[in-house]
């Protein structure tokens, strides 16, 4: 399906809070990741070659890049376009400056180095970067010793971003909400546009519209968040 930023999602949030940003970003991002593993990885062993931009699982190869690396002495990340003494190439710090460009007021995308913590993870980072992006794209982390490094996967089956029905949204998206720290408001808007689910949202409500069945989701203030209360079906 045609891929949609969640910087043009229809519905208010602050563009320099990375907490917005991955609450609009997790479901979607969270969808296509375990897709991407049913469908791609599997029990398939993995290999990237940063110098020509690929990423192989099994015999299927990827088009790839760098968004950044992890490190476990330092408890730093850092992104690839921030990483002069690498020595990457251009092309292959593409993904992280296209991140770097859309993302222009948000601090975490225009430091090219900080700490890492409970919110600002590899795999947090890495989910949002896939969410503004133009293309459908996943992500993967690749250890080292030392830390991780965490690359883009282009050129993915259809399959690992087909738009999921009622039931299937349902049911990620309380998993999420079970055991991820965001706004759960955000998590429904930004996962249904994303989705391509048109929905209809106030204050303490948003009403999927599914092409079998309208979903509603209710929401209340919660240590400046909003939580879900209630959903129905």
């Amino acid at each position: 399906m045609q891929k949609r930023s969640i910087l043009s999602c229809p519905i208010e949030f602050d563009r320099t809070d990375f907490l917005h940003l991955l609450s609009l970003s997790a479901g979607r991002s969270i969808a296509c990741q375990n897709k991407m593993g049913e469908f791609v990885i599997g029990d398939n062993g993995w290999t990237v070659d940063v110098k020509n931009g690929t990423m192989t699982f099994g015999e299927a190869v990827f088009r790839s890049g760098v968004l950044g690396s992890e490190s476990e002495q330092s408890g730093t990340w850092l992104w690839s376009w921030a990483n002069t003494e690498s020595g990457l190439a251009e092309i292959v710090c593409a993904p992280s400056r296209r991140a770097k460009k859309a993302l222009p007021d948000t601090p975490e995308f225009q430091n090219g180095k900080f700490m890492l913590d409970e919110l600002h993870t590899g795999h947090n980072l890495a989910m949002v970067s896939c969410a503004v992006a133009e293309k459908n794209i996943c992500y993967y982390r690749c250890p080292y010793s030392g830390g991780a490094a965490f690359v883009t996967v282009e050129g993915l089956p259809d399959e690992v971003f087909a738009a999921l029905d009622a039931q299937s949204f349902v049911k990620q998206y309380m998993e999420i909400v079970s055991c991820f720290y965001c706004d759960h408001r955000l998590l429904a808007a930004g996962f249904l546009y994303q989705n391509g689910t048109d929905f209809t949202s106030t204050p303490a409500s948003i009403t999927a519209h599914f092409p079998e069945r309208d979903v509603t989701l209710l929401f209340e203030p919660f240590e400046g968040l909003s939580r879900l209360t209630d959903l129905r079906l």
